[in-house]
C-alpha cells in the first residue's frame, strides 16, 4: 500500500532540481562574473578621456573576473590535490571580493547609495556561489577518490612518501666550504732561492 505520508511529486521535483542545480549554479556564477564586469565597465567608461580608455574599461574588469574564476577553481583540475577548509581558492575568492567591493564603493559613490548596495549585493551573491560550488566540488572529489580503493590507497601512499621525503630533506645538514686552518700559510720563495738571470762569463 502506498504511503500517504510521502509526497512523491515532491520527491520527483527534488530529483529534477538536483539534476538542474549543478548547471544552474555554474551558469549563475558565470553570469555574476560577466554582469559585474559589464557594470564596472559602464561606469568606468563614463569617465574615460578617449576611446582607448573606454575599451580598457570593459576589458580589464572582464579579465579580472576571468582570472578570479581561474584562481578559485584551478586546483580542482587535479583530484589528488586535497584542499582544506581555508584553501587557496577560498582565500583568493575572499581577497578578490574585498577588492571588488572597494572598487564598487569608490566607483558607485557619486551615483548614490542604492547603486552601491545593488552592485555590492551582486558581488556578495557571486562570492557565496563560488564558495558553495568550491566546497561541493571538494566533497565530490573526496567521495570519488574514496570509492576507488586503489586510487585512494595510492594517494595515501603518495602523501606519506612526500612527508617522509620532506622530513629527510629537513634533516640533511647543509654543506659548508672547508675552512682553511689558521696555521696554514702559503710560503713564498726566498730571495736566495729565486732564480737569477745573471750569467758569469769565462775568465772573470
Amino acid at each position: 500500500m502506498e504511503s500517504m505520508l510521502v509526497n512523491h511529486n515532491f520527491e520527483r521535483a527534488i530529483r529534477k532540481m538536483r539534476r538542474i542545480l549543478p548547471v544552474l549554479s555554474f551558469g549563475l556564477l558565470i553570469g555574476t562574473y560577466i554582469i559585474s564586469a559589464l557594470i564596472m565597465g559602464i561606469f568606468h567608461a563614463e569617465n574615460s578621456p578617449n576611446l582607448g580608455f573606454k575599451v580598457a574599461a570593459f576589458l580589464v574588469p572582464l579579465a579580472i573576473q576571468a582570472g578570479r574564476g581561474t584562481l578559485v577553481f584551478f586546483f580542482q583540475l587535479n583530484p589528488a590535490r586535497i584542499q582544506t577548509k581555508f584553501s587557496f581558492g577560498v582565500i583568493a575568492a575572499t581577497t578578490l571580493l574585498l577588492l571588488s567591493l572597494s572598487e564598487a564603493y569608490f566607483v558607485m559613490q557619486p551615483y548614490g547609495v542604492s547603486w552601491t548596495i545593488s552592485v555590492s549585493t551582486l558581488m556578495l551573491i557571486g562570492w557565496v556561489i563560488e564558495i558553495m560550488i568550491l566546497r561541493e566540488t571538494m566533497f565530490a572529489t573526496q567521495m570519488e577518490l574514496y570509492r576507488n580503493r586503489e586510487e585512494w590507497q595510492a594517494m595515501k601512499d603518495f602523501y606519506r612518501a612526500r612527508r617522509e621525503f620532506e622530513q629527510f630533506m629537513n634533516g640533511v645538514p647543509e654543506t659548508t666550504p672547508t675552512a682553511v686552518p689558521e696555521s696554514f700559510e702559503i710560503s713564498t720563495p726566498s730571495e736566495s732561492s729565486k732564480p737569477t738571470n745573471h750569467v758569469e762569463l769565462p775568465g772573470k
